[in-house]
């Protein structure tokens, strides 16, 4: 026997095992890490490919206001403006172009040699395409036309990848610490032939995962297995805790927004109903009636992208703001918009926007008043059977800060009705993916004039329901119901003015 076999010794097994199993699990980790990081920026770019649409979509809206009110030259310094906000915060090559019926084009964000990044953007987008090259570089391209106006919003992809990649690091971070405590496991499996135990734990953490928090693993007999029992456990408890908490402030957040909602309110002259059905547990849906010190009655449906908490928050923003402008207007509702959109826009994150039918209602008179920013146009239906609409006068607010509206009104007989809702309505899906639409929607509301306000909007409710199917609500739902009236009838039966519906989700 040679000197070098009596000087070898193989690994043990328990080494091997490590080694082999290790060396797999960390290959594979890293290549799984290496793809979920790849998805996460493609991810990430997809998202501001939609914001930059989002973007090119509210510039489009505004260009055309602006071009309508103060002509091309404002066009420059608008997108200017919007230009430079978005490279002072994380967009410092963001690039804004505009080009008119007439050939006109109106850059910003990149001095040299736009006029070639723009026809690069407009080849893109004749393609269908989302990218266009210019000068070594790509630019992730957001676009708009319509009415003679085209708008592109692009931003570097360079800089795109760049300002996520540490969100992006950050977001794998986590799967890469549960990949090593998952190795750490199919050790402790391995060298111990522990799986029957294990396969008991992984029930318990199945169930925690679908949702039976507080579930609980038996104790083992390993000290090893026991110690990971009872962090199981341990985090089975906090997240119930956790959950019980969270339920318990969501509720908390739903009776306030419900308390800041009106009741029963007594307006001479109308009878009123409404509905309210969030999407989530609290909505981003707004709907109000403000008694002037004139007599006259303020009327708002308001609507606040998005839903859920942040979308609340915003509506519970529109309802401070309302009762100040009233206060300080002198009751003229463009005054009073002007002054609310000031203020939101100043409070809000970029980007995000709210839509508001406000009215005033003055009984004496039976004269309804609105302007509108940029809300879903409400529904007239006279006594005689003529259907109307009551179009929005403007933009939404918080888009543009010097944005103004019109001011409309009508005078009502008695037995007119008005039909004011969000787009959660129009916007609902049947199981087939088609969207409700406004014909629909007048054609149902048609559908009662012999009913109370109230009677008609769980008629509506219940449309839509069924119309719904299974098909998940996405969006929160409002309608707000009035009906002319006598005056006198009010003055004596104020207990039949006004019917809430009110109608959380959960």
């Amino acid at each position: 026997m040679s000197s070098y076999q009596k000087s070898f010794r193989p690994w043990s097994i328990r080494t091997q095992i490590l080694l082999a199993v290790n060396l797999t699990l960390g290959v594979a980790l890293f290549a799984l890490l290496a793809v979920q990081y790849e998805r996460e920026m493609n991810e990430a770019v997809a998202l501001k490919h939609a914001g930059l649409d989002d973007e090119a979509i509210a510039i489009h809206a505004a260009t055309s206001h602006l071009l309508h009110e103060h002509g091309p030259n404002a066009v420059q310094g608008y997108i200017e403006s919007v230009c430079d906000k978005m490279q002072d915060s994380w967009s410092p090559q963001h690039f804004i172009a505009v080009r008119l019926r007439d050939g006109a084009v109106y850059t910003a964000g990149i001095g040299e040699r736009s006029d070639e990044l723009v026809t690069a953007l407009e080849a893109a987008s004749q393609v269908g395409a989302h990218r266009a090259d210019f000068d070594d570089r790509t630019f992730v391209a957001g676009e708009h036309s319509g009415n003679g106006i085209s708008v592109y919003a692009s931003e570097s992809l360079s800089n795109i990848r760049r300002s996520i990649r540490r969100e992006g690091l950050m977001q794998v971070a986590v799967p890469g610490l549960l990949g090593l405590l998952a190795a750490g496991i199919v050790n402790i499996v391995l060298l111990r032939m522990v799986n029957s135990p294990l396969k008991r734990l992984l029930e318990t953490v199945e169930q925690i995962s679908s949702g039976h928090l507080g579930a609980e693993a038996r104790s083992y007999g390993s000290r090893e297995m026991q110690d990971l029992s009872r962090a199981v456990n341990s985090m089975s408890r906090s997240l119930m805790k956790h959950d019980e908490d969270r339920r318990a402030q969501m509720a908390r957040a739903r009776d306030i927004q419900q308390h800041l909602l009106p009741r029963q309110q007594h307006i001479p002259g109308l009878r009123t109903a409404h509905l309210f059905e969030p999407a989530d547990e609290v909505a981003g849906d707004y709907y109000d009636f403000v008694r002037l010190p004139d007599h006259a009655w303020l009327i708002c449906v308001a609507d606040v992208t998005g839903h859920g908490v942040p979308a609340a928050m915003g509506a519970a923003m529109l309802k401070t703001l309302l009762l100040i402008a009233a206060e300080e207007s002198h009751f003229s509702l463009v005054s009073i918009l002007q002054q609310i959109n000031r203020r939101f826009a100043a409070a809000i994150l970029p980007g995000n926007f709210a839509t508001m039918f406000l009215a005033k209602w003055q009984p004496n008179s039976s004269v309804l008043s609105w302007a509108s920013a940029g809300h879903d146009s409400g529904i007239l239906l006279a006594k005689s059977g003529r259907v109307d609409q009551l179009p929005s006068s403007g933009l939404p607010l918080g888009i543009d800060t010097n944005a103004d509206w019109e001011e409309h009104s009508v005078e009502l007989c008695i037995g007119d009705r008005i039909l004011l809702y969000s787009d959660g309505a129009t916007e609902t899906r049947s199981p087939a993916g088609e969207l409700l639409g406004r014909q629909r929607l007048v054609s149902w509301y048609s559908q009662y004039t012999d009913q109370s306000p109230d009677h008609t909007l769980v008629e509506l409710s219940r449309a839509l329901s069924e119309y719904r199917g299974d098909y998940p609500q996405n969006d929160d739902l409002t309608f707000v119901a009035l009906e002319c009236s006598p005056v006198t009838q009010f003055a004596d039966a104020a207990s039949e003015s006004s019917q809430a519906i009110c109608m959380p989700s959960g």
